[in-house]
This record gives C-alpha cells, structure tokens and sequence, in this order.
C-alpha cells in the first residue's frame, strides 16, 4: 500500500493491526485533530467495481447505530480505498477469541443484536456484508461492532447463516468453519450448556437452522426473542418492518388461552370417559361373545385401524444431534446404509491447489477453497478445516484456504 503517501497529509499510521482477506487495517491518528483512528485499506483493480465500492460506501457512511464502528472518512487515491473508521477500546474479535469467554445467555444475546441492526440496515438497502469474527471488533466492555459493510460478504458468512457460524466461532474458538453437523451440533451443547435442558434443545436446534441457511433473518430473530424471553413491542423506537412479527407473536399469545381451555376439556372428558369403562364392561359382558362372532372381520379391521392410529410417528420438525463428532460415523452408518463411508480425510496442507482438490475428490469429497494471504508459498495450501485422519462420508465437504502470499 505504498501508493497512499499523500494520506499522510491528514493520517498517520500508528500501527498495522491484520492483513485481511483484501487489505489491511491499522491504528492510525487524524493529524489536524489528534483523534485516535481506524484506517481501512484495500484495493480493487477493475474501475467500475472501484465506482461500486466507493458507491456502497457512501451508503455506509450514512448509518449510525452502536453496533455498526462509525465511519468518520473514506474515498481513493492513485487506485487504492480506504475507509477512516472511529476507533474505540478494544480490538478485533478474532484477535479475542481465546481468552473471550462467552455464556450461552451471552453468545445469543450478541447474535440477537446484530440480527436487529441488520435486518434495520436491509430497510436502507445496505450490502449485505460479512458477520463472523473477521468483521467484528469487540470493545473493552464488551460491545460487538460490524466494521467493513461496504463488501459483500460470501456465502455462508453473512445474515443468518453468518450469525450462526459466529456462534459457532464464539464456541469453538476459532475462525474456520466446519462442514459437519455433528461438529457443529456438539459444540453449541457446549456452548448453550448453561441453559436449562428444554432451551437448550430449542437455542441448538435454532443455532443448525441458521447456519443451514434454513430459516430467515427475521425467523432468527424472532426465534431468539423466544428463547431469551424478549418481547419485541419494548425496543424502540419500532420500525414498520419491524411491526409484523410483533403483530403475529401478539396474536398466537392471545390465541394461547383458548387453546389451554380445550385441551383442559379435552382431558377431563378423557378421565370420566375411562372412569365409567370398567362398569360399561361388566354391563355389557354378556353381549360381547356375541358381537365378536356377529362379524370379527370388524373387529379385526377395527383394531389394525386403531394400532395403525396410535402407531403414527409425530415428525421431527428440527432434528438436532447430540453427539459427540466422534460418534457422527457410528450414528450414520445405522441411519443410512445408502451412504458408505469411503475413508479418511487426505491431509491437504503444504499441498498445490491442484493436487489439493485432486485428493479432495479421490477421497470422496466435495471442497470449496479461499484465496488468502499468508506467510506459506504462493499457491499452496496452507489451512483445512476438517483434521487429516478425519472418518468421512461419501459426499461430506471440506473446506481450504490457499496463500496468494504477502
């Protein structure tokens, strides 16, 4: 980034903080007024994707809301971008991620928030922008802030799939994803251990919903509220967008006593019903040899209709593994003899990309990779989120990120 000399008329970099995916973010200080800074720089080498960018970040700049880092300058000189973001206390999140501890309570507390600035974001047509740790600063007491919301975030890593990875980053202290269920279901047990059994079930069942890409923005919203027992009419100020699902929730709660009524009928007609049966019995002993020989073709059908009845298994809307990632192999070759398993994960690192998704595909599995800088030699891989040796299915994805170099 040599060719920003001349922002040093009005910025001076202080110190380089991380090399990201498409440039790098540094402390720096405004000359004119010595206020403390965040500088954003990147490139973007096809001019009209440069108009777009400085287009989105024009956007950007107009939103100000605490979970979003202020921006307070941004623009392009001799080819390169850059956005001068307010600096707070604090750091990057995935700089945090290993002396962070974060509750249960607390994890879908942070997802809740972000989940209403964006979706109040989407409502000034805002990009839709990157949401895992790679994109948050937390502050010193404790406050997430999204920082680069003029990129659009990739697929997986923004909206509500990008809040569930987060969740899953917060848990499992790291910034790779995994593309096992199992994984991810075991380690948001670990993370929503604190809770109470039955909101455990549903904060993980809601958690493999969102990162699946299963449900909506405002379903995990929502949902959320639910669970953190959250009533969506006390923030405020509301928006019109906003006023829907408050509507609807009003409405089931007020269709929630009725309901109650019924069943408690429902239940005390069953326990007179039953009460009574044994006399009716005795009264009618007489008559039942009789009926039975009258036509037990009916009574046979009768009963196989009952049992048929009775026998309906209730559908599991949510499925939600419990355990362990060891224990995903057993559990699956009992569930689906379709799906063998063909063999381990290869180890990819230190590997080309070529040869990388060679293995990936002799070894049954399906890959996507990211292009990254890094200190490995170019064109290598250099990370893989699944370990070598892994037991897989036919079919499983892996994920691995090549080094474009410094």
């Amino acid at each position: 980034m040599n060719n920003l000399a001349n922002l040093a008329n009005r910025y001076r970099i202080v110190q380089p903080l991380k090399q990201m995916t498409n440039g790098l973010i540094v402390r720096g200080k405004d000359v004119t007024s010595e206020r403390d800074v965040l500088l954003y720089i990147f490139q973007e080498s096809d001019a009209l994707a440069h108009e777009e960018v400085l287009r989105w970040m024009k956007k950007a700049s107009q939103i100000s809301n605490e979970f979003f880092m202020q921006m307070l300058d941004f623009g392009s000189e001799e080819g390169s971008l850059y956005a001068v973001l307010r600096a707070e206390s604090g750091s990057l999140l995935s700089d945090r991620l290993n002396d962070v501890e974060v509750t249960g309570n607390k994890a879908l507390t942070y997802v809740h928030e972000l989940a209403i600035a964006i979706r109040e974001a989407q409502l000034k047509q805002q990009m839709a922008y990157s949401v895992e740790v790679n994109n948050l600063w937390i502050t010193d007491n404790g406050q997430l802030q999204i920082m680069n919301r003029w990129t659009e975030g990739s697929n997986g890593r923004r909206g509500a799939p990008g809040l569930g990875l987060l969740l899953y980053q917060l848990a499992a202290k790291s910034d790779i994803p995994t593309s096992s269920m199992s994984a991810y279901s075991f380690e948001m047990g670990l993370l929503f251990a604190d809770m109470a059994e039955a909101t455990r079930e549903r904060a993980v069942a809601l958690a493999c919903k969102a990162y699946e890409g299963l449900c909506t923005l405002e379903d995990f919203q929502l949902e959320l509220e639910g669970i953190l027992g959250i009533s969506s009419n006390k923030r405020e100020p509301r928006t019109q967008f906003d006023a829907k699902p408050s509507t609807f929730s009003e409405k089931k709660v007020i269709r929630k006593w009725p309901l109650i009524a019924f069943a408690g009928v429902c239940v005390l007609v069953l326990v007179i019903f039953l009460s009574m049966r044994p006399h009716e019995d005795y009264a009618s002993d007489a008559k039942m040899p009789t009926t039975a020989m009258t036509d037990p073709a009916s009574v046979s059908t009768s009963g196989e209709d009952s049992s048929k009845s009775s026998a309906a298994p209730t559908p599991d809307r949510t499925p939600t593994p419990s355990v362990e990632p060891g224990d995903a192999q057993t559990q699956s070759s009992g569930d689906s003899a379709g799906q063998d398993q063909v063999g381990v994960v290869p180890d990819l690192v230190n590997r080309t990309r070529e040869e990388a998704e060679n293995m990936a595909l002799d070894a049954g599995l399906r890959y996507e990779f990211f292009l990254e800088s890094s200190s490995a030699a170019k064109g290598t891989v250099f990370k893989q989120d699944i370990p070598p040796g892994t037991a897989i299915q036919n079919g499983d994805r892996i994920t691995f990120w090549v080094s474009k170099g410094l």
